[in-house]
């Protein structure tokens, strides 16, 4: 999974990146952009670890891909768009902390207005893709199919989406439309998570800001960025009883990610063995071919069945063998929709 980390200059969004990822970042005139690799904790792949003790253990992993900006640059450029474009979800950071050394971009800290600023970075450039592809149809020299027609209308939906000022997201689109989204890249697509960046974790975000997110149901999480970066130096046992003390009930890292798998409707299955336990993620729904295809797309072609036990049954049972013995461990075909928790054995023939 990929997340891009957007924000404008001074909000504070390396410093997220660096809490998020617990890496320090040392400031490149050559690097553009700074990436991050965080394993998403899983309380299961620790216990199916402890019952087989594999060779490895692998965690599903998420990259945070943080943009370099220049100077005082507020927009972003044709690299990072590209970034956007490939990304599974977006954190847009706004800054809500006062600061003499680092003074807010728009000269005032106002996060309302921060996150107006990339909101219309994102439409514009939207717009701009979507304006461009209508004009060419609109002047094609030859009769347009009805797959072009149906693409125009699409687009002229979209068009009048963005310059409301929604985001694309935010609306119910049918296949035909997520796909000509998909196509063409557009970032207002992307699901999002507003991160409220603080400097006090016991104080609350101003009421007007909240009313700002409710209004058009936006997922958000407040992160005190510089006080998470300080507490990961410490060791895990300090580093509790410190967050306690500093009224953090929960890690930033630990509410992205349950906001990132909630908002992309994503679940966890899992391979387990003497050589491997790991954790694989799919969008809830995907059948058992589909998820065969994730670890190799050998065994999606030449997939057979899929053995099946829930991780529930499994602990009860604690082993496969038992799982046979009291009728929990199935057999189940290509078309079977895999649950959350699912240990999973895919047989196949290639």
């Amino acid at each position: 999974m990929k997340v891009c980390i957007l924000g404008l200059p001074k909000s504070g969004k390396t410093t997220i990146f660096e809490s998020l990822t617990q890496r320090d970042v040392q400031p490149s005139h050559k690097d553009r952009f700074n990436f991050g690799i965080v394993k998403v904790p899983d309380a299961r792949i620790d216990y199916l670890t402890s019952v087989f003790k594999p060779k490895k253990t692998v965690f599903p992993e998420i990259e945070f891909i943080d943009y370099i900006r220049e100077g005082e640059q507020k927009s972003f450029n044709a690299d990072y768009i590209a970034k956007l474009k490939e990304s599974d979800g977006i954190l847009k950071v706004i800054r809500d902390f006062s600061s003499d050394v680092h003074p807010p971009a728009l000269m005032e800290v106002n996060p309302q207005k921060e996150l107006d600023e990339i909101d219309d970075e994102i439409i514009l450039n939207d717009l701009s893709v979507i304006e461009k592809r209508l004009e060419k149809l609109k002047n094609a020299k030859y009769k347009l199919s009805a797959e072009e027609k149906s693409e125009m209308s699409v687009l002229q939906t979209f068009n009048e989406t963005l310059s409301s000022g929604e985001m694309l997201y935010s609306k119910e689109l049918g296949k035909e439309e997520e796909k000509i989204a998909r196509n063409y890249g557009l970032i207002s697509f992307k699901k999002e998570i507003v991160v409220i960046n603080i400097d006090d974790p016991s104080r609350a975000i101003s009421e007007a800001l909240r009313e700002k997110l409710a209004k058009k149901n936006r997922i958000y999480a407040i992160i005190s960025a510089v006080n998470e970066k300080e507490l990961n130096q410490l060791d895990a046992e300090t580093k509790t009883e410190f967050a306690k003390d500093m009224h953090i009930e929960e890690f930033g890292i630990q509410k992205v990610i349950r906001h990132l798998y909630s908002m992309l409707n994503l679940i966890t299955f899992f391979t387990v063995g003497e050589d491997e336990v790991k954790g694989w993620t799919i969008k809830a729904g995907t059948n058992a071919l589909k998820s065969a295809g994730k670890i190799h797309s050998d065994i999606e072609r030449g997939f057979i069945k899929a053995q099946i036990a829930s991780y529930e049954d499994f602990k009860k049972h604690d082993n496969l063998k038992d799982c046979v013995k009291h009728g929990v461990l199935r057999l189940e075909g290509k078309e079977y929709t895999m649950k959350d928790g699912d240990i999973v054995e895919f047989k196949f023939n290639v």
